[in-house]
């Protein structure tokens, strides 16, 4: 049976008190009778704090005061009648030197106990006070950790199916205009598939791995570019295996610029930049500017900037910066995470 870290803690305590009172001062003439009398005030002041923690307090805590203070008193007279019984029976007090017995007023027998059952009912309900309200602080910080991860996992379930189809209608159109290259467009699609049904359902994913879906991507755009688009691409290579990050938080900047930078009517450039210097990454993409496009039916718009904006914040925090600005018919954008954890 396993023992708890507060009875083990509560056992040392009661020996160290027990120790005090059995070693302290002159011990050449303490008899059983003495040892006998300290061992059980011990127990008993034992016995009368985990009546009142274990017992009475959570009645208080719980609501019903009325049966507290009942309970409470019927504890407390007990404990007093106790300890007057374990005086009269085991204390010892010498005779007068004419060898008659000593007249103990009863107060003597009734103050004592009065005074440390006050003591160790403050001491109980300070500790069960401190441990409810560690309790429900833990209970709180339990429920808001589930409740992000609640949302996380929606802001998921949302951004995949929403990335897979603006991926599936940029293949459909592929292969419309270029049927040649929809089996490459299908290979890498296929990987991509297979890092959202297997990886992105962890909390954490290997940057390399996020890496190799973002190049995938990158490489299933290219291949319906037309001419008048440049394109610079730098990613880091071979970035540490115990670098993690956030699954597809990135992509859906880099979608963006596609989605929305694309034109046949001039020169344009799309950029896509990310650095790593240790456990800081910081993304840059740079597309046109172009007028904004009607609205299909049907489509709703934005579900992947403001899922990744919420997920930032939950996940990162102040470990992050985001940055977006539209300057001289350029739309950037400069993301900075911190990866370590």
């Amino acid at each position: 049976m396993k023992i708890s870290n507060s009875t083990i803690i509560q056992t040392a305590v009661w020996l160290g008190i027990w120790s005090v009172f059995v070693f302290s001062g002159d011990i050449s003439n303490r008899d059983f009778r003495f040892f006998m009398l300290i061992t059980v005030r011990v127990l008993e002041l034992v016995l009368f704090f985990n009546v009142i923690y274990h017992l009475l307090l959570p009645l208080y805590f719980s609501d019903k005061k009325r049966v507290f203070f009942i309970f409470s008193i019927l504890a407390f007279v007990g404990y007093i009648a106790l300890s007057i019984i374990i005086d009269v029976n085991l204390s010892f007090i010498p005779p007068k030197e004419d060898g008659t017995p000593h007249e103990v007023p009863w107060r003597f027998y009734i103050m004592p106990p009065v005074l440390l059952g006050l003591m160790l009912f403050g001491a109980a309900a300070t500790i069960r006070g401190f441990a409810a309200f560690e309790k429900k602080k833990k209970g709180e910080q339990e429920a808001n950790r589930r409740r992000l991860e609640a949302e996380l996992a929606l802001l998921k379930s949302q951004i995949n199916p929403h990335f897979l189809l603006n991926t599936l209608n940029n293949l459909y159109a592929l292969s419309v205009t270029e049927p040649d290259k929809t089996p490459d467009g299908l290979l890498k699609l296929s990987e991509m598939v297979s890092y959202i049904l297997y990886e992105c359902a962890n909390p954490r994913v290997a940057l390399s791995a996020d890496l190799a879906f973002i190049k995938n991507y990158i490489e299933l755009q290219q291949l319906r570019l037309p001419p008048n688009i440049t394109l610079k691409v730098e990613l880091p290579e071979n970035p540490p295996e115990n670098i993690q990050i956030e699954p597809m938080i990135l992509i859906p900047f880099i979608e963006n610029a596609f989605k929305h930078g694309l034109t046949t009517k001039k020169e344009a450039e799309i950029e896509v930049i990310i650095e790593l210097n240790h456990a800081q990454l910081i993304l840059h993409v740079k597309n046109p500017l172009l007028p904004p496009k009607e609205k299909q039916k049907g489509q709703p718009s934005g579900i992947g900037m403001n899922n990744t904006r919420q997920r930032l914040q939950h996940v990162y925090g102040d470990r992050h910066q985001l940055h977006i600005e539209d300057v001289n018919e350029q739309h950037t954008v400069t993301l900075q995470l911190n990866l370590s954890e």
